[in-house]
Parts: C-alpha cells; sequence; structure tokens
C-alpha cells in the first residue's frame, strides 16, 4: 500500500484539465454580456431614472 504506482497520479492529471472549462464558462459570468451586469453602466440602463446628463433617446 505504500508503494503507490504513478497510475494514481495519472488520475489526478486528467481532472485537472476539466476544471478549467467551468471558469472560461460564458454560463457562470458572462464578460461580453454588459447588459446583465447593470452595474457597469447604472446610468444608462436606469430607464425610470433619467439623468439630465444624458439626452433622452425619444427626441
Amino acid at each position: 500500500m505504500a508503494t503507490q504506482p504513478p497510475s494514481k497520479p495519472d488520475t489526478i492529471e486528467p481532472a485537472a484539465p476539466p476544471e478549467t472549462p467551468p471558469v472560461i464558462n460564458p454560463g457562470e459570468a458572462p464578460p461580453s454580456q454588459p447588459d446583465e451586469n447593470p452595474s457597469v453602466e447604472p446610468d444608462t440602463i436606469q430607464p425610470g431614472e433619467t439623468p439630465s446628463e444624458v439626452p433622452a433617446p425619444k427626441q
């Protein structure tokens, strides 16, 4: 039992690659979708509060 073959480490190597995809997964945190993140541009996304600095698109 003390003498473990290199078969064990081989099982840990393939476990690393699968952990990388989840980090790049766009479903968890879509950086390309600013519309989902209201904190990025709250002034432009807030339709209720029309800041005088931003001209209304209706004009």
